[in-house]
């Protein structure tokens, strides 16, 4: 008699997450995967088609992780800065474990995971760009402020994320710095 596992996809991306982490991408296998969960690998095939499925669902949680996180600090009453540092700081985690992981060349060995992998990945950091537009829009109406020199609240948000990822890839210019640009421009 076969046995029940409770909840297989989210063992399977657990059990994936940790080889992918541990041992690095080329360690992870289907077959690999099976074993460290305990079940057959056409269950593994039941949930995700292949090995480039479900990494993007490990690419995909890491998001949705994310937005859970910083979406309660969006909505706080905290002030608009330190929302904005808490973001900053959110989103340096996430980046630097992409880094560590998502980032190597083996995995965007072939077109096809690379057009998959970059096309999920534009559309978290349009999310992204779209919570900050809207912070923005918020920030300015409670002072009834406008953005200067021209800029839209769209091309401002767009050059937050943008900032912010540049710093922490290449960490040449701090937070404070920033903020301090920023506290110019809006």
């Amino acid at each position: 008699m076969s046995r029940v596992i409770e909840n297989p996809r989210e063992l399977i991306l657990k059990k994936a997450e940790v080889l992918l982490f541990n041992e690095g991408y080329s360690s992870v296998n289907i077959r690999r995967v099976a074993k460290d969960c305990g079940i057959a690998v056409g269950t593994i095939y039941n949930y995700f088609p292949g090995k480039k499925e479900l990494v993007i669902e490990m690419m995909v949680n890491f998001w949705i992780n994310f937005f859970l996180k910083i979406n309660t600090e969006i909505n706080s009453d905290k002030d608009f800065y330190l929302k904005l540092k808490y973001i900053m700081d959110e989103l340096s985690c996430i980046l630097k474990r992409f880094k560590d992981v998502w980032l190597k060349n083996e995995l965007y060995s072939t077109p096809d995971y690379i057009a998959s992998g970059m096309q999920e990945h534009n559309t978290h950091i349009g999310k992204l760009i779209s919570m900050i537009e809207e912070m923005l829009k918020s920030e300015l109406e409670a002072r009834n402020r406008e953005i200067d020199n021209g800029f839209t609240t769209h091309s401002m948000a767009k050059f937050i994320v943008i900032n912010f990822i540049s710093m922490i890839q290449m960490p040449f210019m701090d937070y404070d710095f920033f903020e301090k640009i920023l506290k110019k421009l809006i």
